[in-house]
C-alpha cells in the first residue's frame, strides 16, 4: 500500500509521534509512505525513517489553491489512502483526497477535537472519513459529539510502542524522575513540582523534556529546585527515547489526555508510571501498578504520597515495578500487533481487499 499522511500543526504532539512510529513500521513491511507537513522537524523525522516527506503550505481554511496543490500531489503519487489529523489537514488535504475519490482516515487524538460545530459537520458529511481512535474514551467522545458518523466507520486501535528488551536497573544515587509532555497548563507539571518541593535536596532528579506556554513561569517559580541541582529543563527534543533510557519513574499529572503516547513510551522503556486517571490512561494501566494511579481530582498531595512511597523503596522492589510496567506494554501495547491490526482494517474494511 501507499499511504499518505497530512499534518498541518505547528507543534510536536502525540499524533506526530504516532505517525513516525507507524511510518517506520509500515515501511519495514514493504509499504510506501508519503507525508505532507508544515513543521520542519517533523518532516525531517519522517525522512529519517524512510518516508517521502515534504514541507507543505496550507493557508486559510478551504484554501482552493492549497487544495489544488494537494490534488496535484495525490495525482502524481496515487496514494491508496490519506491519513489526516484535524483542522486544515481535513479541510485541505482531506478535501483534495475526497475530490479524487481517495479514502480518508481521520486520526482523532482527543474527544474535544470533534466538537459538532456546523462547518465541521458539513466537512465530515462531505468527506465521509473513517475515524481512527486511540482509545475507547476517544471513540465514545466522537460518537457522542457526532452521532451521524456510522459506528462501523469508527475504529479503535490503541497506541503502542516497540518495548525495550529489558529494564535499566535502578542506579545508586537520587531516584530519576521524568516528564515528556508539552509544558502547558493542562499538563499539570505544577502538581508534581509542588510535591517534590517537600522532599530533601539530592533525593531525586526531575527531568522535564518539552516546551510550552507555561515553561518560563514554571522555571521562575521553581528556580530554587533547579539551582540546587534537582530539577532540569530540557526544552523541545526529538531524542525523547534517550532521555527515558536514563530515568526510573515517569510522571504524568496531566488534566487532559486521550490515549497518551508519552505514557506508553515510558512503559515501553521500562519506567514506573505515576499518572492521573484521565482520558484513556486507565485503558493502559496494569492492575499491578494500581497504587500509582492518582485519582482524577488528585492534587499535589496525591502525587507526593506516591512519590514518597517510591523514594523509600529498595532498588530491587523498584526494579520489579519497572519490569511490571515493561511487561504490560509488551503484552497489551506492542507496536507490531497494533500495526498488524491497522493493516487488516485498511485492506479489508477501507480498501475492500
Amino acid at each position: 500500500m501507499l499511504i499518505a499522511f497530512v499534518n498541518s500543526t505547528r507543534k510536536w504532539g502525540g499524533v506526530k509521534t504516532w505517525t513516525v512510529d507507524y511510518v517506520r513500521e509500515l515501511i519495514a513491511r514493504g509499504h510506501t509512505a508519503s507525508a505532507y507537513a508544515r513543521q520542519e522537524v517533523f518532516v525531517e523525522a519522517l525522512r529519517g525513517v524512510g518516508a517521502e516527506a515534504r514541507r507543505a503550505g496550507f493557508g486559510f481554511d478551504f484554501n482552493p489553491v492549497s487544495i489544488g496543490r494537494f490534488m496535484a500531489a495525490f495525482r502524481r503519487t496515487r496514494p491508496d489512502v490519506v491519513v489526516c489529523n484535524v483542522g486544515k489537514d481535513m479541510n485541505i488535504g482531506g478535501v483534495a483526497a475526497r475530490l479524487l475519490g481517495i479514502p480518508v482516515i481521520q486520526r482523532v487524538g482527543m474527544p474535544r477535537d470533534m466538537v459538532a460545530e456546523p462547518k465541521l459537520v458539513l466537512l465530515l458529511k462531505f468527506i465521509r472519513p473513517w475515524m481512527l481512535c486511540p482509545s475507547r474514551s476517544v471513540a465514545n467522545g466522537v460518537l457522542k459529539e457526532l452521532p451521524f458518523i456510522p459506528r462501523e466507520r469508527v475504529k479503535i486501535i490503541r497506541n503502542a510502542k516497540r518495548p525495550a528488551v529489558d529494564i535499566r536497573p535502578v542506579q545508586p544515587g537520587p531516584l530519576k524522575l521524568i516528564s515528556t509532555s508539552q509544558v502547558n497548563h493542562d499538563k499539570g507539571h505544577a502538581f508534581v513540582l509542588d510535591a517534590l518541593e517537600t522532599f530533601p535536596a539530592g533525593s531525586f532528579r526531575y527531568d522535564v523534556v518539552g516546551t510550552g506556554g507555561v515553561l518560563d513561569a514554571l522555571r521562575e517559580r521553581y528556580r530554587a529546585m533547579e539551582a540546587r541541582g534537582d530539577l532540569f529543563w530540557h526544552g523541545f527534543s526529538t531524542e525523547v527515547a534517550e532521555h527515558l533510557a536514563g530515568a526510573d519513574v515517569f510522571l504524568l499529572p496531566s488534566m487532559s489526555e486521550g490515549m497518551p503516547n508519552s505514557l506508553l513510551e515510558a512503559m515501553a522503556a521500562g519506567l514506573i508510571p505515576v499518572s492521573r486517571d484521565i482520558g484513556g490512561v486507565r485503558e493502559i494501566w496494569p492492575d499491578s501498578l494500581d497504587d500509582f494511579l492518582v485519582e482524577t481530582e488528585g492534587g499535589a498531595e496525591a502525587f507526593r504520597v506516591r512519590l514518597e512511597r517510591l523514594l523509600a523503596m529498595e532498588p530491587a522492589r523498584l526494579d520489579g515495578l519497572k519490569r511490571a510496567s515493561l511487561d504490560a506494554c509488551r503484552s497489551g501495547f506492542n507496536l507490531v500487533d497494533r500495526v498488524d491490526e491497522f493493516e487488516r482494517w485498511v485492506r479489508r474494511d477501507i480498501l475492500g481487499g
